[in-house]
């Protein structure tokens, strides 16, 4: 399986967010990502709101979770209110170009899945597109400020035209990446 130093994958028999996977995750991901206080807004999902996740937060660590109301996810929480959406609409335009482009890559497959998040997720870490999560704390109305962002998949997608130029590999291009704005075909960022 690929692994990504981006990414953290694991899985439940059922597919859904257990208890102990909710846990693993606090422990492994969201608690060392954290520096003194953090608030955690939490979907009403029953798991998210248990607190054993607490016994596992480091000692120093000022944590403080807000469970989100059933049936209004989709207007308050930050990322479903901006961020999911271009990010699906990241993933849709990475897979279509692999159709239309006819390439050597079966995007259904789990590896080049993960490879796609990794890449997608890598491409949002660009601080080209910091704002983007502060207008989504915005848009749900967390925060006063609204601020100018940069549109993710309009950056890397619009006005892509020629050929790879990389090595002289004059493949079709991909992408514009987010971080330097070299354009990059499929070989570049490693689907193959």
């Amino acid at each position: 399986m690929f692994k990504a130093g981006n990414l953290y994958v694991t899985a439940s028999t059922s597919g859904k967010m257990m208890k102990q996977l909710y846990i693993e995750w606090c422990e492994k991901v969201f608690f060392p990502q954290m520096n003194q206080h953090c608030i955690c807004l939490a979907d009403s999902w029953p798991t998210f709101a248990d607190q054993e996740a607490m016994d596992v937060k480091p000692e120093e660590l000022e944590y403080e979770m807000t469970t989100i109301p059933p049936k209004v996810t989709g207007q308050i929480q930050p990322l479903d209110v901006l961020c999911f959406r271009m990010y699906k609409g990241y993933f849709r335009k990475v897979s279509n170009w692999i159709f239309l482009n006819d390439q050597p890559v079966q995007v259904h497959h789990r590896d080049v899945v993960l490879k796609m998040h990794s890449l997608i997720y890598q491409q949002f870490t660009s601080p080209r597109f910091a704002n983007l999560i502060a207008q989504a704390w915005h848009l749900s109305g967390y925060v006063d400020r609204s601020v100018e962002y940069v549109d993710p998949t309009e950056f890397c997608f619009q006005g892509l035209i020629g050929r790879c130029d990389y090595d002289n590999c004059e493949r079709s291009l991909l992408l514009k990446c987010g971080w330097c704005k070299a354009p990059l075909c499929l070989a570049e960022v490693e689907f193959e």
